[in-house]
């Protein structure tokens, strides 16, 4: 079993090619969604997941108020751009 993170990194980095093709499953609000490990670096792992605008709306249309696609949804409506100060 590891327990330190450098002897993690380094079984991640030489399992890099297969690595990049698994998947983490990971609960969010009432549903689980699966996520790409897409990235293995010398510092971090990278999570990847695409999520169409039409599932978003579809997920909301349902009820499913607390997962991911509610939640993408809401950072979407509340952005507001910076405004640059010259």
């Amino acid at each position: 079993m590891i327990d330190n993170a450098d002897d993690l990194k380094e079984k991640a980095l030489a399992n890099k090619i297969g690595l990049r093709k698994k998947y983490v499953n990971i609960p969010i609000g009432d549903d689980e969604y699966g996520f790409r490990l897409a990235g293995i670096g010398a510092k971090a792992v990278k999570l990847e997941k695409y999520v169409k605008y039409d599932d978003i709306m579809e997920a909301i249309e349902e009820g499913h108020d607390e997962g991911l696609e509610a939640m993408i949804k809401t950072i979407i409506e509340e952005y507001e751009p910076e405004i640059k100060e010259e």
